[in-house]
């Protein structure tokens, strides 16, 4: 999830210069990671790196309910990239 919005920042700044100009999106430091633990249950950490004085962050528990919200994270993410 970091990747993702740190391109998005990226190809916001390019297309600014190219345009000689105009707004660019920053990139805010939050994203996430789903961590894969077995047995169906998946786990996830969101980290804001720059709203504070110090990073913060949550961890949400391996679960089999965040598994779903993996999968419908994954399937949102192929659908807008690749039309599928």
């Amino acid at each position: 999830m970091f990747a993702e919005d740190a391109a998005k920042a990226g190809a916001s700044a390019l297309i600014a210069k190219v345009r000689s100009g105009g707004v660019s999106r920053e990139f805010d430091g939050f994203g996430g990671c789903y961590i894969e633990f077995g047995g169906g249950r998946v786990g996830k950490v969101e980290v804001d790196f720059f709203s504070g004085p110090r990073p913060t962050g949550t961890y949400y528990e391996p679960s089999v309910g965040l598994r779903a919200d993996k999968e419908n994270f994954s399937a949102v993410r192929r659908a807008r990239w690749f039309g599928t």
